[in-house]
């Protein structure tokens, strides 16, 4: 029960592939070399196993010991095939599992004439399969249900005009395709005619709709509305938004935390001892009180009881239930060991621009001075700065009253200092407190830091920008630091002024300013060796080193293949408030998996010492098994629901 089954009901060590070929069609393989389209003989196997429990009914009513027998042996026969059937497989394979420790017990107890026993030992573990089966299928639909956000075909625009429908794969960079209502976009692209709307919530989690114009990226993935769309796209569609989540999500169910790898090498060794320990016991147990039957029923029962179905499908199940709820969120993770990693981190380090902050820039303070107001600072700055491109002359146009450009002229930039124009007739420098003292100008009265403006020579007042924080960023700390999160540490090249102020706004317990690449390297190091684990927050770009160095990197956006490689958790929407719910989700998924493993251990020690002590029926521990299953199955299913 702890090995995943596919659709022909047999065993499979090895995940469901996707297969995707030109015939726009999936073909889903198994480990046993069969194509899994067997449902009728599934049907089959549950009627079965539905006539073995009816017969076994039958059998209580009083009739002749012979016809009994026969009824009996029937429902062992019908109940336990299947069970036979997978066994030989598994020899085939070299394996042994608790499907051979099944068998046993029905074998043996069938030897001991206790048929009745034996069929209800075949029919509890196929019921306890079944249900396993339908959980596990149950806990990857939303990890399976990922690829359905791609489309594999697109309508191609022809030189005149017209459109072919072509498989998307076959669409080159630069090309033009027709998104027509209601489609999905196939290829990641840049709208070059048509207006919509578009539900992005597959790639975002985000439940507004997107507006889209002329000029406005689109990505695959995204549903458009009730108008066609013509798109000039710029990736491939193997590099498109979509066919990236569906890797990054099929990619993160193979790829193993510590606690599947433990379970999987317990279950490696588990079986041969527990085989031998039940030999023991009945070896033991009857040479030293002459009662050979009584003992070799303690030992199957102690065979069946130890099974470690309940214990090995915990582990997959919870993970399961955790990635999926986490890709419904727009948070795609590489793999279980990163939600390990994030459920026992105590300290986690952010980059300031781009993640704490959006990169933009807003006024905090303006200071005029030699009888300049407000109003005229502004003026005067967003007409110096009207033809610049730097992300600190836009904000300042942003604040500033519109400006005729007509009264503009002579513009000049230095890059990193200011810009200087002619407006009005007089000329107007905006920058630096260095800029305006290299063109001579008395800037005494004037501070480090802030954007300085002068007229024909005279100081006009300066003007203190902060950097705009991220919505969300002060509820996402909060909720770290409620959750078990000991230390927030902000790293950053920026100045100490725009790093003491954000620090401040989100209560971050430590930052450190004017850092180089590798002075983040340095400072991780330092933290990773305080604190044991350690996420980093970047935005992807120039974080690469640090989110790969960390236990666990969380890049923020699907925006560029730098995210896309170095961090281990991708937040597609750039919502920080994800980070936080991806946090609680994995400390949960973290909580749940390891209460499964020690609840199943819990109650097979118990049972185990019932069995052995002759208290436990055989057919009393099957049930147990099958019973904490179903626990660990509810508790799992429980990961994903919301929590205020």
């Amino acid at each position: 029960m702890s090995e995943e089954k596919c659709c022909c009901g047999s065993c499979c060590h090895e995940h469901k592939e996707h297969k995707h070929g030109h015939e726009h069609e999936h073909e889903h393989a198994c480990a046993c070399g069969g194509d899994c389209h067997h449902e009728e003989e599934r049907k089959l196997d549950k009627i079965l196993l539905a006539v073995s429990a009816v017969l076994v009914l039958v059998s209580l009513i009083p009739m002749n010991a012979v016809l009994g027998t026969i009824i009996m042996v029937a429902a062992v026969l019908l109940s336990a095939y299947p069970i036979l059937f997978g066994v030989i497989k598994n020899i085939k394979k070299f394996s042994l599992g608790e499907t051979e420790l099944m068998l046993i017990a029905v074998i043996a107890a069938s030897c001991l004439g206790e048929f009745r026993e034996a069929a209800a030992v075949a029919i509890l573990y196929r019921l306890g399969e079944i249900l396993e089966e339908k959980a596990v299928e149950k806990s990857r639909k939303s990890i399976d249900a990922v690829s359905k956000i791609q489309q594999d075909f697109a309508h191609l625009v022809k030189e005149d005009g017209t459109t072919e429908k072509v498989h998307a794969e076959e669409v080159e960079v630069g090309s033009l395709i027709k998104v027509l209502p209601y489609e999905r976009f196939p290829i990641d692209g840049i709208v070059v005619d048509g207006f919509s709307v578009a539900d992005a919530s597959a790639i975002t989690g985000e439940s507004l709709p997107v507006d889209l114009a002329p000029d406005v990226a689109v990505k695959s993935g995204m549903i458009n509305g009730e108008s066609s769309i013509t798109v000039k796209t710029t990736h491939e569609f193997s590099e498109s938004t979509a066919s990236r989540i569906v890797k990054m999500v099929e990619e993160a169910a193979e790829k193993k935390g510590k606690t599947q790898k433990m379970i999987s090498r317990l279950a490696k060794v588990y079986t041969p001892v527990v085989v031998v320990g039940a030999v023991l016991i009945a070896v033991i147990g009857s040479v030293a009180t002459k009662n050979p039957s009584d003992w070799i029923y303690r030992a199957l029962t102690f065979l069946v009881a130890s099974c470690p179905c309940a214990i090995v499908i915990s582990v997959p199940l919870g993970f399961y239930t955790g990635l999926g709820a986490a890709a419904k969120k727009g948070i795609l993770v590489k793999g279980t060991a990163f939600v390990e990693a994030v459920a026992k981190a105590r300290a986690v380090i952010f980059d300031k621009t781009g993640t704490l902050t959006t990169g933009e820039f807003e006024i905090e303070t303006i200071n005029p001075l030699n009888g300049f107001s407000e109003q005229e600072l502004l003026v005067l700055a967003g007409a110096a700065e009207k033809f610049s491109s730097h992300p600190i002359a836009k904000s300042i146009v942003a604040f500033a009253p519109k400006i005729d450009e007509r009264f503009i002229s002579d513009f000049k930039e230095k890059a990193g200092n200011g810009s200087s124009v002619v407006f009005a007739g007089k000329r107007v420098l905006c920058g630096s407190k260095r800029f305006l003292e290299r063109e001579g100008i008395d800037v005494s009265e004037l501070h480090e830091n802030e954007i300085c403006v002068s007229v024909d020579g005279v100081v006009a007042g300066s003007i203190l920008l902060r950097s705009r924080l991220r919505d969300g960023a002060v509820e996402m700390i909060d909720s770290l630091k409620t959750h078990g999160i000991e230390h927030a540490v902000m790293l950053t090249g920026d100045n100490e002024i725009a790093a003491k102020t954000v620090a401040e706004e989100c209560e971050i317990d430590e930052y450190h300013c004017n850092l180089l690449p590798e002075d983040k390297m340095k400072h991780l190091e330092r933290i990773k060796h305080l604190y044991s684990k350690v996420i980093y927050v970047g935005d992807g770009i120039n974080d690469a080193p640090v989110l790969a160095a960390a236990d666990a990197g969380v890049a923020m956006g699907m925006g560029t293949q730098a995210a896309n490689e170095a961090g281990d958790i991708i937040i597609t929407n750039n919502d920080l408030r994800r980070f936080a719910l991806a946090h609680k989700l994995f400390k949960r998924t973290h909580t749940a998996v390891w209460f499964n493993i020690l609840f199943a251990i819990g109650v097979k020690a118990i049972v185990l010492l019932l069995g052995a002590f002759g208290f436990a029926p055989i057919w009393l521990a099957v049930f147990a098994d099958v019973g904490v299953c179903l626990i660990c199955v509810a508790i799992s299913s429980m990961i994903g629901l919301e929590k205020k």
